[in-house]
C-alpha cells in the first residue's frame, strides 16, 4: 500500500446551483444549496485514500463548529488520520462559496481562513516515511509547503505540487518539486500564454520546458475532454480523455491528483499513473459535489476495464 502525506488546505463548502452565474449587481434564482467538506487539501487526501493509499493530513482548522464537523467527516474515511490536523483560535475555518452552472462548470471564491495559519513549525512532528509521495497546493503558505516538501526529500519521499489556485510561485519551492502538476488555466498564468485559447501539443512542450525547474522534474497538465499531457526530461506523454456525461466538475483535478499520487507510491510507471489519474477524474464529475465525487479505487479499475 502507498503511503501518501497531504499537506494542505481543509474548507466548509457552500455549493449553490443555477442556470447562470449572476452578473454585477444581479441577483438571480438558484436551484439548490448544500455544505460540505472541501478545500484542496482535504479533496486530495480523500481521493489518494479512496483510491488505496495510507494518507496522513496536514492541515488547520479554526475552533468552530465548521471545524468540528469537517474533522468528523475526514476521520470516517477509511485509510485517512487526521493525527496532523491542528486546531487554531487566530481564525475561522476557512470557506468556499461554489456556483455551478448549467453547463457543469464551476466558480469558486475561497477564504482561507485557517488554512493561511499552517506554518512551518506545525510540521515539526511529522515524519515522512522513505517510500512516500508528499503533496501540497497552494491553498497553504508557501513557506509551509517549502519546509514540508524539504523534510520530505530529506526522508527520501517524492514530492507533487499543484500550484492551485494559480499565483507567483518562489523558485525556492519550484526547485524541489518532483512533480509539478498544472490544468491548461493555470498551465497559461505560469506560462505568460493567452488565457482564452487552448495549448497545442509543440506549445505544451514549450511551456513545460519553460516550467522544468529542474532537470529530473516531470511536469504533467491535466485538459479535462482534451485529455492529460506530460513531459519529462526524456519523452512527451499524451492520453486521452475517458468519455463521460458530466454533472459537476467541482473535484476533478483534485481526483486526479491525488489517484494519481496514489499510483505513484504504488510503483506505477508514468504512463500508467497518468491513466489511474485519467479515469480518477473522469469519474468524478458524474457526481455533483467535491469530497462526494471523489471514487474508490474499484470504481476507478472498472472505469479502466472498459476501455
Amino acid at each position: 500500500m502507498s503511503h501518501v502525506y497531504v499537506a494542505g488546505s481543509i474548507n466548509q463548502d457552500v455549493t449553490v446551483r443555477v442556470e447562470r452565474r449572476p452578473r454585477p449587481g444581479e441577483t438571480v434564482p438558484g436551484e439548490s444549496a448544500a455544505l460540505g467538506l472541501g478545500g484542496k487539501g482535504a479533496n486530495q487526501a480523500i481521493a489518494s485514500a479512496r483510491s488505496g493509499a495510507s494518507v496522513e493530513l496536514i492541515g488547520k482548522v479554526g475552533d468552530d463548529r465548521f471545524g468540528a464537523e469537517l474533522l468528523a467527516d475526514l476521520d470516517a474515511e477509511d485509510g485517512l488520520s487526521t493525527e496532523y490536523v491542528h486546531y487554531t483560535e487566530a481564525a475561522s475555518t476557512g470557506v468556499a462559496l461554489i456556483t455551478v452552472d448549467s453547463d457543469s462548470e464551476n466558480a469558486i471564491v475561497a477564504v482561507p481562513g485557517a488554512n493561511g495559519a499552517l506554518a512551518p513549525e506545525d510540521l515539526s512532528d511529522v515524519d515522512v516515511t522513505d517510500d512516500a509521495v508528499a503533496l501540497s497546493q497552494f491553498e497553504v503558505p508557501q513557506p509551509t509547503i517549502r519546509a514540508f516538501f524539504e523534510t520530505a526529500r530529506s526522508q527520501g519521499a517524492r514530492t507533487i505540487l499543484n500550484p492551485a489556485p494559480a499565483d507567483d510561485a518562489r523558485d525556492d519551492l519550484l526547485e524541489i518539486v518532483d512533480y509539478l502538476i498544472v490544468n491548461e488555466t493555470e498551465a497559461q498564468f505560469y506560462s505568460d500564454a493567452d488565457p482564452d485559447g487552448h495549448l497545442s501539443t509543440p506549445e505544451l512542450v514549450e511551456m513545460a520546458a519553460d516550467l522544468r525547474a529542474h532537470h529530473e522534474q516531470v511536469v504533467v497538465v491535466t485538459l479535462g475532454e482534451a485529455g492529460v499531457f506530460a513531459s519529462t526530461p526524456s519523452e512527451t506523454i499524451t492520453l486521452d480523455a475517458y468519455a463521460v456525461d458530466p454533472v459537476d466538475t467541482t473535484g476533478a483535478g483534485d481526483a486526479f491528483v491525488g489517484a494519481f499520487a496514489t499510483a505513484l507510491g504504488d510503483g506505477t510507471a508514468l504512463r500508467e499513473a497518468l491513466d489511474v489519474g485519467s479515469a480518477a477524474g473522469a469519474l468524478a464529475t458524474t457526481e455533483a459535489g467535491a469530497a462526494p465525487s471523489l471514487p474508490t479505487r474499484a470504481a476507478i479499475q472498472e472505469r479502466r476495464q472498459e476501455d
